[in-house]
């Protein structure tokens, strides 16, 4: 007999991540990562699995991570972190200690091997210079000077002027060089076939209102002067030499200052000689790498293309339709075909000398393992990392295609609840985050969780949606709160129409977009008996201006602070109808968010609680960012979704469930079936 999924089985959830096949093809290197209850951290180790499918550790540490396995076969090398720094370490595959090489660093965050296995090329954290830095830390005390934008990223917090460089080690001796100086992060080290250059990408001499344009460059691996072989034109990362040398790949578009999801990012090719980039998958009009929402895992780092051996095809992950499989592209631009596909969400891969794919993967009842693909075709899962959900209700999406007024064909799904002995059980409709990104075939937590417990959730991809083509995510652009709100209820509808469900208990919830999406529709609508925004967007105005991205809403908004001293962004704002919200409304926000900064959500609590709406609370959240439902701290993951289960149990009330008191403290209880909470972690 199986039991609900409850927000502490979060914490038996073993997550794989960052597949690297050996050049042989012999094993496959996976980050696998459990949360650690008692030190409320994410803990990682290395692990082997082999093509048998026999899996076990390979490291022993708490935070290890980048495993590159050699292209000679000699060695595994990887970055591990000790007492609060970051250093590459190396483990010989004949056996032996894992060995430190160079020096430690506050962060490393790529690493890559020569051809010929002899150096590592990686980018780690550079000394501060005051020359060049726009910020500067006073560690003493804490406060910085600040010289230009941007001043603090919801990734890294407050900026302290320190830059992220490419060096080299010579795995030998130990000796490091370091190759590139300047104001500007290094991302995405990739050697040349011959190991004289190194490939990366950088945002360099660009004006400090500029915030997507990049440039594929290249220097000399004993150091040299930078060549740029783009004229940022756009967005670019993750680049990657063709076999012969004379062209690299990169994942980007050629459409400007825009890295906001409103154009489809392509898979290009610059010739190293010089010359224009070109696009090798604008014709099939998706969009190139992952960009599937799921509470799992958090962020979309584009993934390097990858050259077959012959070079004819480049290997890419591609997202289309809410699910993200892995395409070949033809070099010539002529042709491209599916090398694994179907409906899950394929976010990490890496090829093998003979064209074998290791690849990680998930669906909607799978949270993720670890997969090969034989260079014959066939496919097979090398993993079983969470054995344990065979006892808990997972239960599949039922897919639904509604159509908006005009026509146009959107995406659903809906989840039932699961073992519910109601005829017309509750529904919570889901809003994604963006708007640029998209749900779909990957398994997403709170939602199983919310159906667990008697409670079905809807959830789809309106327009402004990622996977579908530039048209569809560009449809909303400046009409935010009307084209996109209408495509939402449209889902809705479409849900309501698959099954039988009490129309007078329907909630609403989302985050990022999603909570700007709550907010807008509880203010323009009644149809909703409860609502959970997260993370919102609420005003537009003080969004703007402090925001890490405020750039990014004057272009989707259409809007610019400057134009008319903020008038079109205060009269499209969401706390322009907070007064007209009457349901019950759940505010949860983090005070580290950088992305939405927490004054979004006082403002709205504020509001709402003046206005004599009791019905209003407020959540919050410290020491985590606006990524707290993907990568928060363990125990503040667990009590976000103690209080989304309970707030709908409270004011949708399926069938079965106990009360819930109406009292201080009441959000963050165990819901039925969970055992009593874990008690706070020390203060560390």
């Amino acid at each position: 007999m199986t039991t609900p999924l409850v927000p502490s089985d979060l914490l038996r959830i073993v997550l794989c991540a960052d597949p690297n096949i050996q050049a042989d093809g012999a094993a496959v290197f996976y980050r696998r990562a459990y949360q650690d209850r008692e030190a409320d951290e994410t803990r990682g180790a290395i692990h082997r699995v082999d093509r048998d499918g026999a899996d076990r550790p390979f490291t022993r540490g708490t935070n290890d991570r980048l495993p590159r396995p050699a292209p000679d076969g000699s060695a595994l090398a990887f970055v591990a972190e000790r007492d609060g720094a970051a250093r590459i370490y190396l483990l010989p595959f004949a056996g032996g200690e894992a060995a430190p090489l160079g020096e430690t660093y506050p962060k490393i965050v790529a690493l890559a091997w020569s051809p010929d296995a002899s150096r590592l090329a990686f980018v780690a954290t550079a000394p501060h210079d005051p020359l060049s830095a726009r910020a500067y830390h006073d560690a003493a005390s804490g406060a910085r000077h600040f010289r230009q934008l941007p001043f603090k990223s919801d990734a890294d917090g407050l900026l302290d002027g320190t830059r992220k460089h490419l060096f080299t080690i010579d795995v030998a001796t130990g000796e490091t060089t370091r190759l590139t100086h300047g104001d500007f992060d290094v991302a995405s080290p990739a050697w040349s076939p011959d190991g004289k250059r190194i490939a990366f990408t950088a945002r360099i001499d660009q004006p400090e209102t500029s915030y997507a344009l990049a440039d594929v460059c290249t220097i000399d691996a004993r150091g040299g002067e930078i060549g740029r072989l783009t004229n940022a034109a756009g967005p670019a990362a993750a680049p990657a030499y063709a076999h012969d040398g004379r062209e690299i790949a990169y994942i980007g578009h050629l459409h400007g200052d825009d890295g906001g999801g409103r154009f489809d990012e392509e898979l290009l090719v610059v010739p190293v000689a010089g010359g224009a980039p070109r696009s090798l998958s604008a014709g099939l009009g998706r969009t190139v790498g992952d960009h599937l929402a799921s509470d799992l895992r958090g962020g979309h780092a584009p993934i390097a293309p990858v050259w077959t051996a012959d070079d004819r095809e480049l290997i890419v992950p591609v997202c289309e339709e809410g699910a993200t499989v892995l395409r070949a592209f033809a070099r010539d631009g002529t042709a491209t075909r599916v090398l694994a596909g179907g409906e899950r969400h394929i976010f990490g891969m890496s090829v093998a000398n003979d064209g074998a794919i290791a690849f990680t993967y998930a669906t909607p009842t799978i949270p993720n393992e670890v997969a090969l693909l034989e260079p014959y075709g066939g496919e097979r899962t090398l993993t079983g990392l969470n054995p344990w959900l065979a006892e808990k209700r997972v239960v599949a999406p039922v897919r639904y295609r509604p159509k908006a007024d005009d026509g146009t064909v959107l995406d659903g799904w809906l989840i039932a609840p699961a073992a519910s002995t109601e005829a017309r059980p509750p529904l919570v409709l889901e809003v994604h985050g963006g708007p640029h990104a998209a749900y779909g075939a990957t398994f997403f937590f709170e939602f199983q969780m919310l159906a667990a417990n008697g409670i079905a959730v809807a959830y789809g991809n309106p327009r402004g949606s990622q996977s579908y083509g530039h048209a569809y995510a560009n449809a909303i652009v400046g009409k935010w709160g009307e084209l996109d709100a209408s495509d939402v209820l449209c889902i809705l509808d479409g849900a309501l129409a698959q099954g039988t469900f009490d129309t007078a208990r329907l909630g609403v919830a989302g985050g990022s977009y999603g909570g700007f999406m709550t907010t807008w529709l509880l203010g323009h609508s009644d149809r909703f008996a409860a609502g959970v925004s997260m993370r919102a967007v609420n005003d537009f105005v003080s969004e703007v201006g402090a925001s890490d991205i405020g750039w990014f809403l004057e272009n989707e908004l259409d809007a610019r602070m400057a134009d008319d001293a903020g008038r079109v962004l205060f009269e499209r704002s969401p706390m322009r109808a907070a007064h007209a919200i009457a349901a019950p409304l759940l505010v949860e926000h983090s005070e580290r968010d950088y992305r939405c900064p927490i004054d979004q959500g006082e403002q709205l609590f504020t509001l709402l609680r003046r206005l004599g709406r009791t019905n209003t609370e407020f959540v919050r959240f410290v020491d985590t960012g606006h990524e707290l439902s993907r990568s928060g701290k363990p125990r503040s993951r667990v009590l976000r979704l103690r209080a989304i289960g309970n707030w709908f149990v409270r004011h949708l009330e399926p069938a079965g469930a106990p009360a819930v008191p109406d009292e201080a403290g009441a959000l963050f209880r165990p819901l039925a079936g969970e055992a009593e909470p874990e008690p706070v972690p020390a203060a560390r």
